[in-house]
């Protein structure tokens, strides 16, 4: 049975959740359903600089930066509080995890560093030249978690 579940969703980018990371979070839920096993969530984002710092002295450019993800930090806090509250609200003991960078390494990163048993992360099938010479962060994930990875897919409407 899985004792360590780790759900990684992507929050940064959508204004509300996207329909895959509320699928993995179905997923994820189910598993950790009794037995008071550990649902570990992980949103993974960085910094989009809005504020370019050409004609800005360094001190006021890097003043501007700091705010700027300070803004960013505190959304990404809020955004993770309001998808983990309501498993929090069912029962469910969950850590929530924010991490800065790339997604590809920080998740297999925080997958190694709990010793997940599973890890459930929504996968987009995009197909697009980028994703099918590189492939995306689900399909890169599951080759290289250091645990059993569960890709999900919502259903789709008919």
């Amino acid at each position: 049975m899985y004792e360590v579940i780790l759900l990684a969703v992507a929050l940064q980018k959508w204004e509300r959740y996207s329909a895959h990371a509320l699928a993995a979070r179905d997923v994820a839920v189910a598993l950790a359903k009794g037995a008071g096993r550990r649902l570990h969530v992980l949103s993974v984002y960085d910094y989009e600089f809005a504020t370019p710092s050409s004609g800005f002295s360094p001190e006021l450019a890097a003043r501007l930066r700091e705010e700027q993800m300070q803004r960013t930090d505190s959304l990404m806090r809020q955004k993770l509080d309001e998808f983990v509250a309501p498993l929090k609200a069912a029962g469910l003991e969950v850590n929530a995890l924010l991490r800065v960078g790339s997604p590809r390494n920080l998740i297999v990163q925080t997958a190694t560093h709990l010793n997940a048993d599973v890890l459930v992360i929504g996968s987009h099938s995009k197909r697009g030249l980028f994703d099918i010479t590189l492939g995306g962060t689900a399909q890169y994930v599951s080759r290289h978690a250091p645990c059993t990875v569960v890709l999900v897919t919502p259903k789709r409407k008919a």
